[in-house]
């Protein structure tokens, strides 16, 4: 008699669907922020909602604690305003602040000038600013540009220095060993051997006379 084969259980494969590939010259568009990240955050008018999406978008923690986290979350608001300002769409908003996370890692990562990291803000512009297929796509107009140029000479890049002190510098850590020295606390003196103080002479109410406790018994 033949063996039937038991019937094997069938586990279904799921096939993911394959990810839009993104096209020659965007490659740094959304790679900071989303499509719908960008859309949400514009959407947003009251600036704690502002500063709340972004420090969630931006995965920051210990925006109200630490002093580096603050500083690099109010960068981005105040791009975020500029963005707001200029009218600019989606694209040109989740750029810039790609481009600003580049810029502001250069700055910081090694104690470069403000000439060599002006120099690297100036090549992602122009790069994006350009229609020269397949490496170079214009997102931004010649006018965006100016206007970027014009903001961040102004504000990001009049506080260089100071961003790469927060960033860049640590604080000095030392460690110092002190001997502290505890005294022994001094034993009372016995109950039995308290005096008492009294007055006497009713012109000189500040003189005592010590009397022992044997004698005021006597």
């Amino acid at each position: 008699m033949v063996k039937k084969e038991e019937a094997k259980e069938v586990i279904p494969v799921v096939i993911e669907p394959e990810k839009p590939k993104i096209p020659p010259g965007r490659e740094l568009v959304n790679s900071l922020l989303t499509q719908e990240d960008t859309e949400a955050l514009l959407a947003l008018v009251v600036p704690n909602e502002q500063v709340e999406c972004l420090t969630r978008l931006l995965k920051i923690e210990h925006y109200d604690k630490n002093p580096r986290s603050r500083a690099y979350v109010d960068l981005c608001f105040y791009n975020l305003l500029f963005c707001k300002e200029a009218a600019f769409d989606v694209d040109k908003t989740a750029l810039l602040f790609a481009i600003m996370g580049l810029v502001l890692e250069h700055a910081t990562t090694n104690l470069v000038t403000l000439q060599e990291n002006y120099q690297v803000l100036t090549g992602y512009l122009k790069k994006h600013s350009v229609d020269m297929p397949p490496d170079n796509v214009e997102i931004f107009t010649l006018s965006d540009v100016q206007r970027i140029i014009n903001y961040l000479t102004t504000t990001y890049y009049q506080h260089f220095q100071a961003y790469q002190a927060a960033f860049h510098d640590k604080p000095d850590f030392v460690r110092v060993t002190r001997h502290i020295v505890v005294e022994t606390p001094v034993l009372p003196v016995p109950m039995v051997e308290a005096i008492e103080l009294k007055k006497y002479g009713a012109n000189d109410p500040l003189t005592v006379e010590p009397i022992s406790l044997e004698e005021k018994k006597e």
